[in-house]
């Protein structure tokens, strides 16, 4: 059965676009994984205390044949193959892949956790979410997503800076 998953896309090292479609060429050559809708780029700002470039941000959903965790498998192998590390938690990385919504799942495991624990709390990934479904419902809240919005501080900037019809031409 395939899942319709949300996926968080997020750079700020080297060229930050394209680093982040090639992230989604990477995700979509695997087979179990199929391109529903992308996002557009959004320029946004980063929400750690760690002194850092900004990101460019987007979401891919996807529909998804296997476990949520085959998944995070295919997204770290992604993540390690364009060269993103782990050093300083919260830092600058050249790609970073994150599960945001896989169907209307709740999973509280030691290795995944969906939806994303933060998902509810950052502009930069609701947006893009909601530019691709506006009706989204968060599954542990069951709320609209859209809701959040005005719970997140104005220091989260946002901005648009390559609309979705252009991202993957």
């Amino acid at each position: 059965m395939d899942k319709k998953v949300f996926i968080g896309i997020g750079s700020n090292i080297g060229n930050s676009s394209e680093n982040c479609i090639e992230s989604i060429k990477e995700i979509i050559k695997d087979s179990r994984a199929k391109l529903k809708s992308t996002s557009s780029l959004y320029h946004t700002s980063p929400v750690s205390d760690v002194e850092q470039n900004d990101f460019i941000n987007c979401a891919i959903c996807i529909t998804w044949v296997g476990t949520p965790l085959d998944l995070l498998g295919l997204l770290h192998r992604i993540e390690d193959k364009m060269g993103r590390t782990r050093t300083i938690r919260d830092g600058s990385r050249t790609i970073d892949l994150d599960i945001l919504l896989f169907g209307d799942l709740i999973l509280d495991s030691p290795s995944l956790k969906i939806p994303h624990p933060e998902l509810h709390k950052r502009k930069f990934a609701i947006v893009p979410c909601l530019e691709i479904s506006p009706e989204i419902i968060h599954p542990s809240f069951n709320k609209p997503l859209n809701e959040f919005l005005s719970y997140i501080d104005d220091g989260q900037k946002i901005q648009l800076m390559k609309d979705r019809k252009e991202v993957m031409e």
